[in-house]
């Protein structure tokens, strides 16, 4: 038992560090005792350093890693579905005003923070359909040229930043033209009609 105490007294004594001496003796019992107080007779024992090992450092926290305050609209799209139900795709549409009016269906419906807009080749409408909760939205884009246009709908945020767009369609606008030919101008007065020419007489005689 007393060498199983000397022994663990050694331990401790070793991972306590170099900064005392070690001392050895064997008691009257044939005991190997170990102190770092000095004894009679007892063995000087030096001491080596102490291995240490650090830990290695954490690695730094990386900038993208980091938390980023989200936006509540830019993360993701909004919208599961997001689709121009009508007009179909590649349809010709006759209006001689030049309306047209666009449905879209949305899943969830267009939440009421949104708007809806068109782009018509290009050009962003300045017309915006805030959301009522249903499931199809229509906005009516007016006195569009006659011709082929594309057209996608636009989901924008109060700010104006665009969220979601659909996949655009083709349109074909029928629409009268003024210029046609045999067409008359609504601004020209009407022609009056010609005088019949005269019959000839035959001359008389003397």
């Amino acid at each position: 038992m007393k060498r199983m105490l000397s022994a663990g007294l050694l331990t401790s004594l070793l991972a306590f560090g170099a900064q005392a001496q070690i001392y050895s003796w064997t008691d009257a019992d044939g005991n190997r005792i170990f102190s770092d107080k000095p004894h009679p007779g007892a063995e000087t024992i030096e001491l080596g350093p102490t291995n240490t090992v650090e830990p290695p450092p954490a690695p730094a926290m990386r900038e993208s890693s980091r938390s980023q305050p989200e936006s509540n609209d830019s993360q993701a799209a909004p919208y599961q579905r997001m689709s121009i139900t009508s007009p179909s795709d590649d349809e010709a549409v006759r209006s001689n005003e030049g309306n047209l009016t666009l449905r879209v269906a949305f899943d969830p419906p267009l939440s009421s923070n949104h708007l809806l807009r068109a782009e018509v080749s290009g050009e962003l409408s300045s017309q915006g359909i805030p959301g009522t909760g249903q499931a199809e939205t229509s906005i009516t884009l007016s006195n569009m040229d006659r011709g082929t246009h594309q057209i996608s709908a636009v989901v924008v945020n109060a700010r104006g930043e665009e969220l979601q767009r659909s996949s655009p369609i083709t349109v074909h606008l029928q629409r009268t033209s003024l210029l046609q030919p045999g067409r008359q101008s609504s601004g020209q007065a009407p022609q009056a009609p010609s005088a019949p020419a005269a019959p000839n007489v035959p001359g008389g005689g003397n």
